[in-house]
């Protein structure tokens, strides 16, 4: 074994490194029959002591091994980031049968999602990276028992290489169709209409992989499936499965200085398809954009008792659009937009939405924001038919 292998090997060893470095080298630094010189020691002609040469040699050798162990442990890394995001919320909600509630209490995620990361990366070499993340979401509002990595909070998880070729991962990556929540400045959160009056909500799938190629001429294209799923009882294997339809999801995204545009399209066969994208436009200080999506929905949803109500199959449509403006360390925003409900259920969704945001540091802000929601034509107690939200909260990234 060469000594790059060898010190690669017991880079972390310490003592063992140092052992194994020098005995490889004895052959070098103490074969004194190779070296007719004066010697320093015995003065026996012969003697395993060493030159003046060999010690310079000796001390040379042992620097440029420490050298590569330090170079070793530069090439992998590990890092941990996060976010703390609670807010004062008022909420005035009135159902479709008249029913009207009105709740005040500190709100989780209103501007972020909070939670704690874990990613990390190893230079493999040749242009190759290996790539990991784990991300645990957690209510800032409670405390931490039982809030930490359990069934109601996700989070995004994922394995992956990445390289000249471009990026693929593996796990539950964040699947294309989440770029599209740049159509408003609100991202995925309270007035910004995801999932409702921008159609379906779509973040990511278990059991997915994502490839991302290269950016060729400001084009970057996102593909992304889910694997077929089945579930049963494992303890019966003569148990009849149901079977969910693989998953597909592709996106889009082209960048021209201050042009953007972002297009994705998901389907699950015999469940639901969705056309969804953005195009947005800075000038200065200034963002503008234009969301629009197109929905179907092929099967009919069945309603859960006392929690949802049922849907009808068929189509939509919906757009809206929002500006924001930034002075200095303060951000104006606002967006609207209208979902066109084509089934026979006819809810047309409207939401309206104003916000600022202050940012105390890099890493600090607070922020204000007041949105209102609309749903036309619902008797459904469970269809809150208008709900009016203002909330002032703090958010703290690390």
């Amino acid at each position: 074994m060469g000594l790059a292998g060898l010190v690669l090997q017991t880079c972390n060893e310490n003592d063992v490194f140092l052992t194994l470095v020098i005995g490889l080298c004895s052959g070098v630094w103490f074969n004194t029959c190779n070296f007719p010189k004066t010697e320093v020691g015995s003065g026996q002609t012969g003697a395993p002591v060493q030159t003046l040469e060999n010690l310079e040699m000796k001390k040379t050798l042992v620097a440029i091994a420490a050298l590569t162990a330090v170079s070793a442990f530069a090439q992998s890394s590990v890092g941990i980031k996060g976010t703390f995001d609670p807010s004062f919320r008022n909420q005035v909600t009135t159902y479709g049968d008249g029913t009207v509630r009105s709740t005040t209490d500190l709100a989780n995620n209103v501007q972020g999602t909070s939670q704690v990361t874990f990613f990390g990366t190893e230079d493999i070499g040749g242009g190759l990276k290996a790539n990991f993340l784990l991300e645990n979401d957690f209510n800032s509002t409670t405390d931490a028992k039982s809030n930490w990595g359990n069934a109601t909070n996700g989070g995004e998880t994922y394995v992956g290489l990445a390289g000249g070729f471009g990026d693929i991962k593996l796990g539950a990556p964040n699947s294309p169709s989440l770029d599209v929540s740049g159509r408003t400045p609100f991202g995925t959160k309270i007035g910004s209409g995801f999932g409702t009056a921008q159609g379906l909500s779509h973040v990511r799938e278990n059991n997915q992989f994502v490839y991302t190629t290269p950016t060729f001429a400001g084009l970057t294209l996102k593909v992304a499936s889910a694997s077929k799923a089945t579930t049963g009882a494992a303890a019966n294997i003569t148990t009849a499965v149901t079977a969910a339809a693989s998953k597909s999801d592709i996106g889009l995204t082209y960048v021209n200085g201050p042009l953007k545009a972002v297009l994705a399209n998901y389907s699950q066969s015999g469940v639901h398809k969705q056309t969804h994208g953005y195009v947005a436009y800075t000038m200065g200080d200034l963002t503008a954009t234009y969301g629009f999506g197109k929905d179907e929905r092929v099967a009919a949803v069945a309603a859960v008792a006392n929690t949802t109500a049922a849907r009808a199959a068929g189509k939509s449509s919906n757009y809206n659009v929002a500006v924001a403006y930034k002075m200095g360390a303060t951000t104006l925003m606002a967006t609207t937009g209208k979902l066109d409900d084509k089934t026979t259920d006819n809810w047309d969704i409207k939401m309206t939405a104003v916000g600022a945001k202050y940012d105390l540091s890099k890493r600090t802000s607070v922020y204000a924001r007041y949105a209102k929601q609309t749903y036309d034509n619902s008797t459904n107690a469970l269809i809150a038919k208008e709900q009016k939200t203002t909330a002032v909260g703090i958010q703290h990234n690390f």
